[in-house]
């Protein structure tokens, strides 16, 4: 009878182990709605009321401190127009473009925007997030951590995130903002930010196959208002990220015009005024 009774203890206590540790994997792994992994490509993006169909711009008149409008009327923010006439949403300059012009990262909020490729990988402590543009890698804290006191300008910024209900809302700073637009654009189509950019995010699977973000840009130095978007993801898995190398036909070029991007010529200024919303 002993030695029954310690057969069944110890059977037990194996039970109440497995399933404890089961219990304990279980609290870990993220709840359907809060799996935010896979491949994702943008399925809508915000867009100008001007240029319907087009998902390289915002959906309002971006509100720009004089600095800011200045540079605008030059690169002609959200003015570009296809090779059919059509607008596209990019800036009308495009050959103003940093990332063309310079090879700069795209960093965010622009790679965000830009519509390519993005793969998201989760652990409970953080939230990767891996572009095809230049492989470039955004990584999300969820571990509790506020934002550092002292912290060096990215291009990337410092990004915490913190989960209500199905929700990750996410606080970035710190992102660089690129001397008014030389080295960094806010978005394709332009508009330039400041080094205090802060960007507020709200990410959540609206559908098993649907990420939803909604995004709102405040930069005092840049905007005189915030600014809101909304980018909507769809899953991809069939899709894979390849290797992306930026510039790589200037590696193998012989001379300056042999590689793309280059420009050359005059470009003419852009022919829609820029609104002012100061007024």
């Amino acid at each position: 009878m002993r030695k029954c009774l310690l057969v069944l203890r110890f059977t037990m206590i194996a039970v109440l182990t497995v399933w404890g540790g089961t219990a304990a994997l279980a609290q870990t792994a993220p709840s359907p709605n809060r799996d935010l992994s896979g491949i994702w490509g943008v399925k809508q993006a915000a867009r100008l009321p001007w240029a319907p169909n087009t998902n390289r711009a915002f959906a309002v008149e971006v509100p720009l401190q004089p600095w800011a409008q200045e540079y605008c009327r030059f690169v002609g923010c959200a003015r570009g127009v296809r090779f059919t006439g059509e607008p596209g949403g990019n800036a009308y300059l495009i050959g103003e473009d940093p990332a063309l012009r310079k090879c700069a990262p795209r960093g965010f909020p622009r790679i965000l925007l830009d519509g390519e490729l993005m793969e998201i990988i989760q652990f409970p402590s953080r939230v990767f997030m891996r572009f095809y543009v230049n492989n470039e890698m955004r990584e999300i804290w969820t571990d509790g951590r506020g934002h550092p006191e002292d912290f060096d300008l990215t291009w990337m910024g410092h990004s915490i995130g913190r989960w209500d209900g199905d929700t990750l809302v996410v606080d970035t700073i710190g992102i660089f903002g690129g001397e008014g637009g030389k080295y960094k654009w806010l978005d394709p189509a332009g508009y330039p930010h400041s080094d205090e950019l802060h960007v507020t995010e709200r990410i959540r699977r609206t559908d098993p196959n649907s990420l939803q973000f909604d995004l709102t840009f405040e930069d005092p130095k840049a905007f005189t208002a915030p600014v809101r978007a909304r980018v909507i993801y769809e899953l991809r898995p069939g899709e894979q990220i390849r290797e992306y190398i930026r510039c790589e036909d200037r590696i193998f070029a012989e001379g300056e015009n042999e590689a793309w991007p280059f420009f050359t010529g005059e470009y003419p200024m852009p022919h829609v005024p820029i609104v002012d919303t100061t007024q």
